[in-house]
């Protein structure tokens, strides 16, 4: 069984990218372009990852990881920031992130996290 992995990003250009680096190696990868609708596409599709932007038009990606949460305390997500201040990152870990990554992104860190996370 292919592993789900969700991208909510409102940047179309990074939902393309990392949705195909994710199918090339092997992930079943659906994607939103806002919280609202990942929240949605979460709670429909039951991902075994989601990567989420921070800083997103409407609902921010905190807000969006703080009701994954609640909808699914053991769910992963790693939060996308091309900003991220130190506050964004402790806020993030304490909403129960399993880590941040910084845009642009970058391929091997992004393979060596998916692989920690889904062990």
């Amino acid at each position: 069984m292919s592993r789900r992995i969700l991208v909510v990003d409102d940047e179309q250009g990074i939902r393309a990218a990392l949705g195909q680096l994710l199918e090339f190696e092997g992930y079943d990868v659906r994607t939103a372009g806002n919280a609202a609708d990942g929240i949605a596409e979460y709670e429909r599709w039951r991902p075994n990852l989601v990567f989420m932007d921070v800083k997103m038009a409407g609902m921010d990606g905190l807000e969006g990881l703080r009701r994954i949460k609640q909808i699914d305390p053991s769910a992963t997500v790693v939060m996308i920031s091309g900003h991220a201040t130190i506050q964004t990152a402790v806020e993030a870990t304490q909403l129960g992130a399993y880590d941040i990554l910084e845009k642009p992104l970058d391929t091997d860190r992004i393979l060596v996290l998916l692989r920690n996370a889904l062990q």
